[in-house]
């Protein structure tokens, strides 16, 4: 949808606000962030799963 911009995504790119965020180049920072999200939420998880004793 993004890779290639026809006639109506170049008008929406030109555009202000979230049409243009897509445009940026941030998918990377995008990924990074969603990948630090699951890290620290899967470190969450460990700390709140009670431990079997034994």
């Amino acid at each position: 949808m993004y890779s290639s911009p026809s006639v109506l995504g170049s008008a929406a790119a030109a555009g202000t606000g979230a049409a243009t965020l897509a445009f940026t180049g941030l998918n990377t920072a995008h990924y990074l962030v969603a990948a630090a999200t699951l890290v620290f939420f899967g470190m969450a998880l460990l700390r709140l799963v009670p431990r079997r004793e034994s």
